[in-house]
């Protein structure tokens, strides 16, 4: 695949040492004692990214994490790491949750997983998306709580700062933030707007002292409109998203991460999963809106990362996104969300290309996915290797 995602070098080979992309050249390779990968009837394509993960969210439903210690959701993000990886997925960034602990797992080799970029916690105001309290409940939010895995509840431009200081502390590859409702926090409708200007400008000054961005979640287009105007980078969601606010985050220099799966898998499996009835309710309420907001922000040329946000008991539906997006876009945009500009997200132009220099994430598909994106549809199997770092974590007998 060539470094804009939307069409292929033919008759080439692609050199691999160190862990990294050494040549790409056509004609026959001329490297010594070379381990040869045979691509013929195939795509050679770069590892995936997905910049939408909470891997340690291990259930939809907000009440059921209280029976889920931290021990027992560490155990269920490894599943969910290696689910990822299997299909394809070679770098995640965990938007709530993930932490050094995770990604130092995976870097050590204790847990087979994509290469993971985290957010930490994120940070909510009282009675935003991250305050998971149902409305009877008055117990102070504390950061020992054991619902605050996922997020800070915090007030006030002090706290904030006090707060996403404690995330770059920790690694944070990013700050985030809650700038409207959500579908699974028990007390906040989806068009409530959410911080004040000056707690949303302290995480972002916060951020570039590290240089490091803020990722915000917003669904509305009010709350695009304030990200794009006051200093956010990456807007997670954008459901309902209008022309004015697309326009606007592009002009920005911002990006936009729809997750058409997790609005598709709660509305078709909410109710199996316990989904509380609020919950069931806000997700119906965007989910017919939720692809009209895709083909906006795709349309005004804001650039779109691939992103899935789907909980633990819905997480094998991940690479189903690819099948929503095919709905609005062409492959090779969709492919292109997948590699290039997940890199351009993480700041990282060595990951999501095949060139010289780039770190090799490879994947060899069977078949052309710039003809039938639905071939990454289906969780790894039609993926005759996977290369992440220049080590096979996959590869079918005739590779070679």
């Amino acid at each position: 695949m060539n470094e804009t995602a939307d069409g292929y070098r033919e008759d080439c080979h692609v050199v691999v040492e160190n862990g990294r992309i050494a040549a790409v050249d056509t004609g026959p390779a001329r490297v010594a004692s070379a381990d040869i990968v045979d691509v013929r009837g195939g795509a050679l394509i770069p590892g995936l990214i997905d910049v939408h993960i909470h891997a340690r969210l291990s259930s939809a439903n907000a009440a059921q994490l209280l029976n889920h210690p931290s021990t027992y959701s560490s155990a269920h993000a490894a599943r969910m790491l290696r689910h990822a990886l299997d299909c394809g997925f070679t770098s995640l960034r965990d938007v709530g949750g993930g932490d050094h602990g995770l990604a130092q797992a995976i870097d050590d080799g204790l847990i087979p997983g994509p290469r993971f970029f985290y957010a930490g916690r994120t940070l909510s105001m009282t009675g935003g998306h991250g305050d998971m309290r149902p409305a009877h409940e008055d117990v102070e939010p504390c950061g020992c709580s054991r619902m605050n895995m996922i997020a800070h509840v915090v007030d006030g431009a002090d706290e904030v700062r006090r707060a996403a200081r404690e995330e770059l502390r920790m690694g944070a590859h990013c700050i985030k933030i809650m700038l409207s409702g959500g579908v699974l926090s028990p007390t906040d409708p989806i068009w409530m707007q959410q911080f004040t200007d000056d707690e949303v400008q302290a995480a972002v000054e916060e951020a570039a002292r590290w240089r490091r961005y803020v990722a915000a979640h917003a669904h509305t287009a009010e709350a695009v409109m304030r990200a794009a105007q006051l200093g956010v980078r990456t807007v997670e969601h954008a459901t309902l998203i209008s022309s004015e606010a697309a326009d606007a985050l592009r002009d920005a220099g911002g990006f936009a991460v729809p997750t058409l799966s997790v609005v598709m898998a709660l509305t078709e499996r909410g109710e199996a999963l316990g989904l509380p009835a609020a919950a069931a309710a806000k997700a119906k309420e965007i989910a017919h809106l939720a692809m009209q907001g895709f083909e906006t922000a795709w349309r005004a040329g804001v650039p779109l990362g691939f992103g899935t946000d789907l909980p633990g008991d819905v997480f094998d539906m991940q690479a189903r996104e690819f099948l929503y997006r095919r709905e609005i876009q062409p492959a090779a945009a969709i492919l292109r969300s997948a590699t290039v500009t997940g890199a351009d997200i993480l700041g990282r132009p060595d990951l999501g290309r095949i060139a010289p220099g780039a770190t090799a994430d490879l994947l060899v598909v069977d078949g052309d996915p710039l003809d039938d994106i639905a071939l990454l549809a289906e969780d790894g199997r039609r993926l005759r290797a996977i290369m992440k770092a220049g080590r096979f974590h996959k590869r079918e007998p005739g590779s070679a």
